[in-house]
């Protein structure tokens, strides 16, 4: 008899690459079997993100793709799974027609689901809050290069244009143990480059340790070179944390802090609890004390209220630190949280203004940063292949393009020679 097959899509943030390797170790142990193509599967399984509509709309659109593809294959069974599942639960199966609706804690009970789904032909919906931290769960290991361990799930931070607390539930920290063995299961499968992820990586404790008592913990693992963590809240990070982070061995010197917003007034808006000239003292004494680390942010436009000189306050600050990378985006107003009840609304076409001024700015700020790079030597970790190029990222985060024979998961120095786009182009210089 032939095993029933899974097809699995993560949209969004590293949690939910992760989490699918943690639903992929639950199908697997209960006798189903992964294949890399939807069309071949019985079950497609979406894993998605709700922090904003466009990533939304991109699993909606996916669905209705879906839809259409079990019109020839009626037997197919749709899942929704995650942020999406938890945010609108019900919704998803009577108006788009998923067969599964399960939240971020429900992940174990998927081949219990699609059994049941498989008897009665009725949607399945199950979209509990509870402690769940997939203790006991190895994630199967996809990539042999780079690999995820989550350390801590859910958020007590309530930023007021957040949707995740109310999606994933409070924070609860994994078991020291647990995020050991996983780190030691990743080392086993061939993983040289680890990240340590959760929604604000800085609060993880457990059993009198904190966060930095667990990456001291890790970075003393043997088997890998590479260690990493995201995402981290600015008003938790500390000078001690880049005094601990100078003194490991493997930590790359790069890290995601996100601003938002540059304005002290759209920040307390925002209930983010710093204020743009602690945020800046924070970068500027992370670079004095390691010198050669990197920081990466993310950046909203459009808040609700947000005026002209908010606006210009954020371009201050991006001139100001250069940031290495960006993500930015335009608010996206998101169900019962607290930002929908400021008004006034910024226009659309303000917003979008705005977002491409910003864009302009940090594009040129990340041109120039890459252009730095020209004629340096670099240790770059090469992850992927992609036709006749390779894929290498440096410890500072910055992918490099590699355009001759090299091996991957294999450590290598290159001398960047050119920069396509912001895109540092390296050649080999040990081999």
């Amino acid at each position: 008899m032939n095993r029933e097959k899974y097809y699995i899509r993560a949209y969004g943030c590293q949690m939910n690459l992760y989490e699918a390797d943690v639903i992929s170790s639950i199908m697997d142990k209960a006798g189903f079997a992964q294949v890399s193509n939807e069309r071949e599967a019985d079950i497609v399984y979406l894993v998605t993100c709700s922090v904003r509509n466009h990533a939304e709309n991109r699993v909606l659109g996916r669905l209705n793709s879906l839809k259409q593809l079990k019109k020839s294959k009626p037997d197919l069974i749709i899942g929704i799974l995650g942020c999406m599942a938890q945010n609108y639960k019900g919704k998803l199966s009577n108006g788009h027609g998923a067969d599964l609706v399960v939240g971020p804690d429900e992940y174990r009970r998927l081949p219990e689901l699609v059994n049941k789904f498989t008897q009665v032909h009725k949607p399945q919906i199950q979209t509990e809050f509870n402690t769940e931290n997939y203790e006991g769960i190895l994630p199967k290991v996809v990539n042999k290069t780079t690999g995820f361990v989550s350390i801590m799930r859910g958020c007590n931070n309530y930023c007021s244009y957040c949707i995740v607390p109310y999606v994933r539930g409070r924070e609860r920290s994994k078991p020291k143990e647990q995020v050991i063995q996983e780190v030691n299961n990743l080392i086993n499968n061939g993983v040289k480059d680890i990240t340590l992820v959760g929604q604000n990586v800085l609060a993880w404790n457990g059993d009198g340790l904190k966060f930095l008592d667990l990456l001291k913990i890790v970075d003393g693992i043997s088997g890998f070179d590479r260690l990493r963590f995201i995402t981290s809240h600015p008003k938790d990070l500390t000078i001690k944390h880049f005094d601990v982070l100078l003194t490991l061995k493997k930590f790359c010197p790069n890290i995601h802090l996100p601003l938002q917003s540059g304005s002290n007034r759209i920040l307390n808006l925002m209930n983010r609890g710093y204020t743009k000239e602690e945020y800046i003292q924070k970068v500027k004494k992370g670079r004095e004390i390691i010198p050669d680390i990197s920081f990466t942010t993310d950046v909203m436009v459009g808040f609700p209220t947000e005026t002209d000189d908010d606006f210009k306050d954020t371009l201050d600050v991006i001139e100001q630190l250069k940031f290495d990378f960006a993500y930015m985006f335009k608010y996206s107003e998101r169900p019962n949280t607290k930002a929908c009840e400021i008004k006034p609304q910024v226009n659309e076409t303000v917003s979008q203004q705005r977002l491409t001024k910003l864009i302009e700015i940090q594009n040129q700020i990340t041109n120039e940063k890459s252009k730095e790079l020209l004629d340096k030597t670099l240790e770059v970790l090469v992850e992927s292949k992609n036709g006749v190029q390779f894929y290498a990222r440096t410890k500072t985060n910055k992918v490099v393009i590699i355009k001759e024979p090299v091996e991957t998961g294999k450590t290598y120095l290159c001398k960047v020679i050119r920069v396509a786009g912001w895109t540092p182009i390296g050649k080999i210089i040990n081999n």
